[in-house]
């Protein structure tokens, strides 16, 4: 009997932890329908709402949701006592490790991305035109308008496990 309950909650942690490993995580930054959000696992998401003269932040994970305003200071944060503290002996820092980071950033997956440019000025815009459109990779995602529109949408995503293998392993 507890044999059994110790296996199924065993098998219970197991699935947890495949499911966290495999779930997807979703980064979308859409300027044209004002999206901005980081998703995981369709559990959660942190979503950025631009306002009129401020930014909302909206975080939903499960069914908890929580809005804050990161541009309005709250006076109820207490200052901290200064203490007479003892000069400590310096610990020398590691370096950042820049060969782990650009494994971890190639550890990301593009799945769409399309930019409309217009520099307000005719003539920088029919230089750049035929930069894009003779330039293969760029046509397809770089667009050079003449219409005063400026607009990016990007949506990049990753997994848990391809970004530990990435740091760890890669």
């Amino acid at each position: 009997m507890i044999l059994g309950i110790i296996a199924g909650l065993a098998s219970l942690l197991v699935v947890l932890l495949l499911w966290v490993l495999l779930a997807q995580i979703s980064i979308l930054a859409d300027t044209y329908r004002n999206e901005y959000y980081l998703s995981f696992g369709g559990v959660g998401k942190a979503e950025l709402v631009p306002l009129p003269d401020d930014i909302l932040i909206r975080v939903r994970f499960a069914f908890l949701t929580k809005e804050f305003y990161p541009l309005h200071f709250s006076p109820e944060k207490k200052k901290k006592k200064a203490k007479a503290e003892k000069p400590e002996k310096r610990k020398r820092e590691k370096a950042f490790p820049f060969r782990r980071a650009i494994r971890l950033l190639k550890s990301f997956n593009i799945k769409y991305f399309r930019l409309e440019v217009d520099t307000d000025d005719y003539i920088w815009n029919a230089y750049l035109w035929p930069v894009v459109y003779w330039i293969r990779p760029l046509r397809r995602h770089i667009n050079v308008n003449f219409q005063g529109r400026n607009e990016c949408r990007l949506l990049i995503q990753n997994r848990i496990w391809r970004m530990a293998w990435a740091w760890f392993f890669g």
